[in-house]
């Protein structure tokens, strides 16, 4: 079957919708199907009401909408449709037809005959036409006819391959990056320092996991991600660096060698080392690389797998000077006053990779990553200049009257997109919450960034902490999974969340009860 909604009143006058499977919603939010204005037709509420495709017809659910939901001038909470009805979203609001196609008999649609009835009647058919066994008549009935095609299963030699070739090269620049560190700073040196870095490493990590706790991305590839930045952003910076700053030195002095490292070469190609793993995951990662929240944390993993290393170097060259008093003062330094320095530089990049994943015009999408790299290279030429030219005094002014404000702000931009995100979800998830798949202090409850975390936790004195985490992580791609749909369907393209979309259905179900 399919519906045909036409809108025959306000500013959608005369457009059509169709619908044969799932759902449209109809409301002044952007996020609706069906958007209405949201200046001038503000009868409507911005969920105001879905139309669900069933086994035995459509049915039209109002969303507990200010003004409610008529149906042939009839108030309704929730009512089949039949064709011919006249649908006003709000009194006096705006007002739409329905018609409906019926692949099945008439019977079926005006709720004569049951939907099983007719199913039991059409496996009577077919089985009398094909006298074949049960299990085949089965098949051809749930596949709508036609012959069962029985699909290889694809060869994964190419992915062991690419997995393999993965670990070796990890492995390969680990030890390179290892003798690195050795050869520039000696091994006692090196040991130590990689402790002291590594180890806060881990906490630095975690407000990033949190912001991105609703859709995870699967720690193979935040792996990757920190690799890219411990790793290849740390050679390639290390080898470019190096041969600048000595070829100044050479040329000019020392001294100048060292200024023209740290304020032009190290932001150019550190940034641009960093900005490259951004970019291969935007493109050979999409499917995981969703918005610019993705691309808030993608960036500050990999930055933080960058300074962490970069991290050894100092530390190692601070023992080696003077000892664990100079490794001390240092750690105050880098380890607790300004942790995140690489984070919010390499985050300005990562807003403009968000950005172009999220828009669909082309020159956004070439022109947002590019302004954020620039962007990236300004703040880390200002905070090495400052630092170089102006010694510990200068730091730690500038960390005063630059790094903290800046890091606020970047802090409070992170929060916005967090509540964007909550705003998202409330509204995608409107829908589940009126046919009743997600208990409305549930939604309440998981859609909330602070109560979340809290109830979370609270599982922990209770047995309830791992079906809770999974209860409040699989609301969150559902509800996540209906934008991807929307913005796919609005750019005709695909998304892996058609697929996964019933899934997550099933998994807040199985999770619901438990909670």
């Amino acid at each position: 079957m399919k519906l045909h909604l036409t809108i025959s009143s306000g500013s959608l006058a005369g457009r059509g919708y169709e619908l044969e499977t799932g759902f449209i919603t109809i409301g002044r939010s952007d996020t609706c199907s069906v958007r209405l204005d949201p200046h001038t037709e503000r009868i409507a509420s911005k969920q105001h009401a879905f139309i669900e495709a069933r086994a035995d017809g459509f049915y039209l659910t109002d969303n507990k909408s200010t003004n409610g939901t008529l149906v042939n001038g009839n108030r309704v909470e929730s009512a089949k449709l039949n064709s011919g009805d006249e649908v006003q979203f709000g009194v006096n609001g705006v007002t739409a037809k329905i018609r409906i196609d019926a692949a099945m008999p008439q019977a079926v649609v005006s709720g004569q005959q049951s939907f099983r009835e007719y199913e039991a009647q059409q496996f009577q058919q077919t089985a009398a036409q094909e006298p074949v066994s049960m299990q085949a008549s089965l098949q051809n009935f749930a596949l709508g006819g036609g012959a069962v095609v029985v699909k290889p299963e694809p060869s994964r030699t190419g992915a062991y391959i690419g997995i393999g070739v993965t670990i070796f090269a990890i492995i390969f620049m680990a030890l390179f990056v290892a003798l690195l560190m050795f050869a520039s700073v000696g091994v006692i040196p090196a040991i130590i320092a990689t402790f002291v870095a590594f180890t806060p490493a881990m906490i630095y990590l975690l407000p990033l996991i949190w912001l991105d706790r609703y859709d995870p991305e699967p720690l193979w590839l935040l792996a990757l991600a920190f690799a890219w930045g411990a790793l290849v952003a740390v050679i390639v910076s290390f080898i470019v660096n190096t041969l600048i700053g000595t070829v100044a030195a050479v040329a000019i002095s020392p001294a100048a060698g060292d200024a023209i490292g740290a304020i032009v070469s190290a932001p150019i190609f550190e940034e641009g080392s960093k900005g490259l793993g951004l970019i291969i995951l935007l493109i050979f990662f999409r499917k995981y690389f969703d918005d610019i929240l993705d691309g808030i944390v993608f960036a500050g993993v990999i930055a933080l797998g960058f300074a962490t290393v970069e991290n050894v170097l100092y530390y190692g060259r601070a023992v080696g000077a003077g000892g664990f008093g100079g490794l001390a003062v240092l750690f105050v330094l880098r380890g607790i006053m300004s942790p995140f320095a690489h984070v919010t530089f390499t985050c300005m990049m990562g807003i403009g990779c968000g950005i172009a994943r999220e828009s669909h015009n082309t020159f956004v999408k070439i022109a947002a990553p590019v302004f954020g790299y620039f962007a990236a290279v300004a703040l880390h030429a200002i905070w090495n200049g400052v630092a170089v030219l102006g010694g510990i005094e200068g730091f730690l002014v500038s960390y005063v009257i630059l790094q903290i404000p800046f890091f606020l702000i970047f802090v409070g931009f992170s929060l916005y997109i967090m509540r964007r995100q909550n705003k998202i979800l409330n509204e995608m998830l409107a829908i589940d919450i009126a046919r009743g798949l997600i208990p409305a202090d549930h939604a309440k409850t998981a859609t909330s960034a602070f109560k979340s975390s809290g109830w979370i936790l609270g599982g922990l004195f209770n047995g309830k902490f791992r079906p809770r985490s999974r209860y409040v992580r699989a609301i969150g791609k559902l509800g996540l999974s209906y934008w991807h749909i929307q913005r796919a369907t609005a750019a005709q393209g695909q998304t892996g969340s058609f697929q996964q979309n019933p899934i997550l259905r099933e998994e807040v179900l199985k999770w619901r009860d438990q909670v």
